[in-house]
């Protein structure tokens, strides 16, 4: 008994030396907890660890319900602080980063959108598209004016000139706008200002990427009797993630004081709604470095669920993971079915699904804690054809979802947060309808068939990449929701870009951010591991990405 209440006094002492009244129930509770200690040094330790914690907090009085956080926290081991670390994001959840060219200022839309758009919601939507690259040109430094306060920057080599600008002008003009047809066959140039008649008959290819219908273009020609003539055609100048960023919050800048609020408001509003300032983001950075080496994302895409193999190696890859701690994400892409759901088909696909499931509860560590996330194709069933397309519906996917914990369904595309990390994940087949609507023959410096193939997936990233925007298409083969057109654009870029399309496996970092093809496990049983934080130096950290085949 003596010995209880010298612990207490001694515990209290602890607390006012380091300027904190602790409350009795929460010293009450705080014995309780160091009694679970076994030894001394380890139960000095732990009170330690606890009032670091709390002094974190900027507590001066400790009550039950601060204890209860700060041991919970103190608590939490590397599997938890990782698997809280994970968040889904689906398209028809994710908040508009829109621009206002007039203010020049950016801003974060929550608002709930109808998928039926009206005629103003298609003219939003590319005007926003326009925007945003607009105003990240206008930042390259050969499209800066070259005189500041009297001082030559030293840029400014090129100046954009509005179409409507072209009447009456003659010599070669730099232009950015829109590729859109008119009337068949005829493709105009259009930006905020007015149409201009395109002629390529001259037109040079100087950057790598398709050209479309829809596209954003750079062009330098010379206008000639209402027509441009287009000497020189190529994709808009990027910019990396962190550059974005940074441009995002110093777009919203008067002075320096402002400058600080609104950045430090704008940058930590995130899509994801998950971190609030400034000390959480270097909270989660540290937690990054310490726990993200953990991460490791397994990504499969055209998972025919029809095809015994398929499942037979399915059972493989799950026998040779059944022992990773922590285990990775696993992330199945469409399509499940190797034909187009037929009007009796509904059945089977019920069948597919339960198959999988059947499957997956032959490992029990993999049903009980293992992540599943589902990304459907563009024959799955629900509601196809449209971009963003939603979830797998759960009629199919019941028995799955009650016998796998841990089962998501997400949309096309869908975002994921992974710490500090955002992964993109998008199934279509890109390639091909590039190829197919495709304005001038894109670069090619190989002739090999391999080398052309992968080249030509090269060109299908670059485009997404230089249009921020997943579907630069004409909406004829790619329709969109027009009211969601922004769960397609890739404005900062994600840290990685996963594509599933029916091409070869492929890797490229393109400024920073990782473009990946997993492949078609259906065709060779490919699929990639893909580790955001792969290595940890010098405070830094360095993705991994590995193709493997079963």
């Amino acid at each position: 008994m003596n010995s209880a209440a010298s612990t207490r006094k001694r515990t209290t002492r602890i607390f006012k030396s380091r300027g904190l009244t602790i409350q009795s129930s929460a010293l009450d509770a705080l014995l309780n907890v160091l009694s679970r200690e076994d030894q001394t040094h380890n139960s000095d330790s732990a009170l330690t660890a606890i009032i670091n914690e709390i002094k974190l907090r900027n507590a001066k009085v400790v009550n039950v319900s601060l204890l209860e956080e700060v041991v919970a926290e103190l608590s939490r081991n590397g599997r938890d602080v990782t698997e809280e670390a994970l968040q889904l994001l689906n398209a028809y959840q994710m908040p508009r980063l829109e621009y206002d060219a007039m203010r020049r200022t950016f801003s974060l839309v929550n608002s709930t959108k109808s998928l039926i758009g009206e005629a103003s919601d298609k003219v939003e939507m590319f005007a926003q598209r326009y925007s945003l690259i607009h105003q990240r040109i206008l930042r390259q430094d050969i499209f800066q004016p070259k005189v500041v306060g009297g001082r030559d920057r030293g840029g400014g080599t090129h100046v954009l000139t509005p179409v409507e600008s072209l009447l009456g002008r003659s010599g070669r003009k730099f232009l950015l706008g829109m590729i859109v047809q008119v009337e068949e066959g005829k493709y105009y140039l259009e930006d905020p200002t007015a149409q201009v008649l395109l002629d390529f008959s001259q037109a040079s290819l100087l950057t790598d990427g398709f050209v479309t219908e829809n596209s954003i273009v750079l062009i330098e020609g010379e206008a000639v009797d209402g027509v441009l003539h287009v000497h020189h055609i190529g994709s808009p100048l990027v910019e990396n993630r962190s550059s974005a960023i940074q441009a995002i919050g110093l777009q919203n800048t008067v002075t320096n004081l402002v400058f600080h609020h609104n950045a430090t408001k704008l940058l930590h509003e995130d899509i994801f709604n998950s971190i609030s300032s400034l000390s959480e983001l270097e909270k989660e950075r540290q937690q990054e470095m310490k726990y993200g080496e953990d991460g490791m994302f397994v990504i499969l895409s055209d998972v025919h669920l029809d095809n015994p193999s398929v499942l037979d190696k399915l059972e493989i890859m799950f026998e040779g993971y059944s022992d990773f701690t922590p285990l990775p994400v696993f992330v199945f892409m469409g399509d499940f079915i190797s034909k187009p759901l037929s009007s009796n088909g509904a059945n089977d696909i019920i069948s597919y699904f339960e198959d999988l499931s059947s499957l997956i509860c032959k490992f029990p560590k993999i049903v009980d804690e293992g992540r599943f996330v589902f990304v459907p194709g563009p024959n799955d069933p629900g509601m196809t054809g449209v971009l963003p397309r939603g979830p797998i519906p759960n009629y199919f996917t019941g028995s799955l979802r009650s016998k796998v914990k841990h089962a998501f369904f997400a949309s096309n595309p869908c975002r994921m947060r992974f710490f500090t990390k955002e992964l993109v994940f998008f199934r279509d087949d890109l390639v091909s309808k590039m190829r197919r609507h495709a304005l001038l023959q894109p670069r090619q410096d190989e002739e090999s068939d391999a080398s052309m193939r992968k080249q030509l997936s090269r060109h299908a990233v670059k485009t997404v990449l230089d249009q921020s925007h997943l579907s630069p298409l004409p909406l004829s083969a790619s329709p969109i929701y027009w009211q969601h057109d922004h769960a397609l654009r890739l404005y900062p870029y994600p840290d990685a870009l996963i594509i599933g399309d029916r091409v070869d496996q492929y890797y490229e970092n393109y400024e920073e951010c990782d473009a990946i093809n997993p492949g078609p496990f259906s065709a060779g049983f490919n699929f990639v591991v893909y580790r955001p934080v792969g290595e940890v130096r010098e405070n830094e950290t360095k993705s991994d990405v590995e193709f493997s085949q079963i």
